[in-house]
Protein backbone atom coordinates (compact mmCIF):
# COMPACT_ATOMS: atom_id res chain seq x y z
CA UNK A 1 0.00 0.00 0.00
CA UNK A 2 1.55 3.55 -1.00
CA UNK A 3 1.81 6.45 1.43
CA UNK A 4 -1.00 8.32 -0.27
CA UNK A 5 -3.30 5.08 0.05
CA UNK A 6 -2.27 4.67 3.85
CA UNK A 7 -3.18 8.20 4.60
CA UNK A 8 -6.53 7.97 3.57
CA UNK A 9 -7.33 4.92 5.36
CA UNK A 10 -5.82 6.61 8.49
CA UNK A 11 -8.16 9.80 7.82
CA UNK A 12 -11.39 7.56 7.00
CA UNK A 13 -11.03 5.62 10.59
CA UNK A 14 -10.11 8.58 12.28
CA UNK A 15 -13.01 10.52 10.74
CA UNK A 16 -15.55 7.33 11.54
CA UNK A 17 -13.53 7.17 14.90
CA UNK A 18 -14.26 11.00 16.14
CA UNK A 19 -18.31 10.28 14.74
CA UNK A 20 -18.32 7.44 17.10
CA UNK A 21 -16.35 8.57 19.82
CA UNK A 22 -17.79 12.25 19.63
CA UNK A 23 -21.57 10.79 20.00
CA UNK A 24 -24.06 13.63 20.93
CA UNK A 25 -24.74 14.25 24.35
CA UNK A 26 -25.79 16.43 27.45
CA UNK A 27 -22.42 18.11 29.42
CA UNK A 28 -23.06 18.93 33.04
CA UNK A 29 -21.78 21.72 34.40
CA UNK A 30 -20.32 20.15 37.65
CA UNK A 31 -16.77 20.09 38.00
CA UNK A 32 -14.96 17.10 36.35
CA UNK A 33 -18.32 15.79 35.04
CA UNK A 34 -19.63 15.17 38.22
CA UNK A 35 -23.29 14.16 38.16
CA UNK A 36 -25.06 17.79 39.03
CA UNK A 37 -29.28 17.86 40.21
CA UNK A 38 -31.08 19.61 37.93
CA UNK A 39 -35.09 20.70 36.91
CA UNK A 40 -37.04 20.90 33.52
CA UNK A 41 -40.08 23.03 34.14
CA UNK A 42 -43.02 23.94 31.51
CA UNK A 43 -45.88 23.74 30.40
CA UNK A 44 -47.22 20.38 29.40
CA UNK A 45 -50.19 18.33 27.97
CA UNK A 46 -50.97 15.05 28.90
CA UNK A 47 -53.73 13.23 26.63
CA UNK A 48 -55.42 9.96 26.98
CA UNK A 49 -58.39 8.84 25.13
CA UNK A 50 -58.32 12.28 23.07
CA UNK A 51 -59.45 14.49 26.45
CA UNK A 52 -56.24 16.61 26.82
CA UNK A 53 -55.21 18.01 30.17
CA UNK A 54 -53.31 21.06 30.25
CA UNK A 55 -50.44 21.37 33.32
CA UNK A 56 -47.11 22.45 33.96
CA UNK A 57 -44.64 19.42 34.34
CA UNK A 58 -41.94 20.04 37.08
CA UNK A 59 -39.10 17.00 36.27
CA UNK A 60 -36.16 16.54 38.26
CA UNK A 61 -33.41 14.44 38.73
CA UNK A 62 -29.48 14.41 37.84
CA UNK A 63 -27.16 14.35 34.22
CA UNK A 64 -24.55 11.58 35.31
CA UNK A 65 -21.19 11.80 34.24
CA UNK A 66 -21.57 10.15 31.16
CA UNK A 67 -23.96 12.67 29.81
CA UNK A 68 -27.52 10.59 30.27
CA UNK A 69 -30.23 12.51 32.19
CA UNK A 70 -32.11 10.54 34.98
CA UNK A 71 -35.50 11.75 35.88
CA UNK A 72 -36.01 10.69 39.71
CA UNK A 73 -39.18 12.60 39.97
CA UNK A 74 -41.71 13.97 37.67
CA UNK A 75 -45.27 15.80 38.53
CA UNK A 76 -48.03 17.76 37.36
CA UNK A 77 -49.52 20.56 38.68
CA UNK A 78 -52.24 23.17 37.67
CA UNK A 79 -56.21 22.37 37.34
CA UNK A 80 -57.04 19.87 39.92
CA UNK A 81 -57.17 17.08 37.08
CA UNK A 82 -53.05 17.64 37.03
CA UNK A 83 -52.58 16.65 40.22
CA UNK A 84 -54.37 13.36 39.34
CA UNK A 85 -51.98 12.32 36.74
CA UNK A 86 -49.25 10.56 38.32
CA UNK A 87 -45.26 9.97 36.87
CA UNK A 88 -43.86 6.63 38.05
CA UNK A 89 -39.96 8.75 37.89
CA UNK A 90 -38.38 7.60 41.20
CA UNK A 91 -34.59 7.43 42.25
CA UNK A 92 -34.96 3.53 42.39
CA UNK A 93 -36.32 3.58 38.86
CA UNK A 94 -35.55 6.76 36.85
CA UNK A 95 -36.85 7.81 33.85
CA UNK A 96 -33.24 7.48 31.68
CA UNK A 97 -32.80 10.10 29.00
CA UNK A 98 -30.05 10.02 26.07
CA UNK A 99 -29.15 12.04 23.01
CA UNK A 100 -29.38 10.07 20.61
CA UNK A 101 -27.95 12.62 17.98
CA UNK A 102 -27.57 16.56 17.83
CA UNK A 103 -30.60 17.84 19.52
CA UNK A 104 -32.53 14.61 19.73
CA UNK A 105 -33.13 12.83 22.84
CA UNK A 106 -34.74 9.62 23.73
CA UNK A 107 -36.72 9.16 27.36
CA UNK A 108 -37.19 5.48 28.37
CA UNK A 109 -39.19 3.76 31.22
CA UNK A 110 -41.74 6.92 30.83
CA UNK A 111 -45.09 5.67 32.75
CA UNK A 112 -47.85 7.68 34.20
CA UNK A 113 -50.85 6.88 35.91
CA UNK A 114 -54.08 8.86 35.10
CA UNK A 115 -56.50 8.65 37.64
CA UNK A 116 -59.70 10.00 36.63
CA UNK A 117 -63.05 8.00 36.94
CA UNK A 118 -63.54 7.73 33.09
CA UNK A 119 -60.41 7.78 31.32
CA UNK A 120 -58.02 6.60 34.30
CA UNK A 121 -55.19 4.23 33.79
CA UNK A 122 -51.72 3.44 33.48
CA UNK A 123 -50.12 4.48 30.21
CA UNK A 124 -46.31 3.40 29.55
CA UNK A 125 -43.97 2.11 30.20
CA UNK A 126 -42.58 3.51 27.10
CA UNK A 127 -39.64 5.32 25.13
CA UNK A 128 -40.70 8.91 24.16
CA UNK A 129 -38.91 11.01 21.94
CA UNK A 130 -38.06 14.20 21.55
CA UNK A 131 -35.59 17.20 20.97
CA UNK A 132 -33.08 18.88 23.71
CA UNK A 133 -31.23 22.07 22.43
CA UNK A 134 -29.20 24.53 23.78
CA UNK A 135 -28.66 28.47 23.15
CA UNK A 136 -25.11 28.20 24.20
CA UNK A 137 -24.82 30.43 26.89
CA UNK A 138 -27.75 29.70 29.22
CA UNK A 139 -30.80 28.20 27.95
CA UNK A 140 -31.43 24.29 27.88
CA UNK A 141 -34.79 23.35 26.20
CA UNK A 142 -36.67 19.66 26.22
CA UNK A 143 -39.60 19.37 23.86
CA UNK A 144 -41.86 16.88 23.81
CA UNK A 145 -44.59 16.99 20.65
CA UNK A 146 -47.63 14.36 21.02
CA UNK A 147 -44.94 11.68 22.25
CA UNK A 148 -47.23 8.42 22.47
CA UNK A 149 -47.40 6.09 25.63
CA UNK A 150 -48.83 3.04 25.33
CA UNK A 151 -51.84 2.31 27.19
CA UNK A 152 -53.71 5.18 24.63
CA UNK A 153 -51.74 8.71 26.18
CA UNK A 154 -49.03 10.93 24.61
CA UNK A 155 -47.54 13.51 26.11
CA UNK A 156 -46.73 17.22 24.57
CA UNK A 157 -44.26 19.75 26.88
CA UNK A 158 -41.68 22.79 26.44
CA UNK A 159 -39.45 22.20 29.86
CA UNK A 160 -36.62 24.64 30.30
CA UNK A 161 -33.79 22.90 32.48
CA UNK A 162 -31.81 24.70 35.95
CA UNK A 163 -29.12 24.87 35.47
CA UNK A 164 -27.89 25.46 32.01
CA UNK A 165 -27.10 22.00 30.30
CA UNK A 166 -24.57 21.82 26.90
CA UNK A 167 -25.63 19.72 24.37
CA UNK A 168 -22.97 18.97 22.65
CA UNK A 169 -21.91 17.22 19.08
Amino acid sequence: MNKISKIRVASVLALAWTSFAGAATITPPGAGGAPIPFSAVGPATVSKGGVDVDCNAVFSGTVDGAGNILITSASFKGIPVCRMIKASATVAAPWVGRVTALNQLAITGVTVNVNTPILGGQCGPSQVAGQISDNGVDATVIGLAGAPLAGGCSISANLTTTPYMHVTP
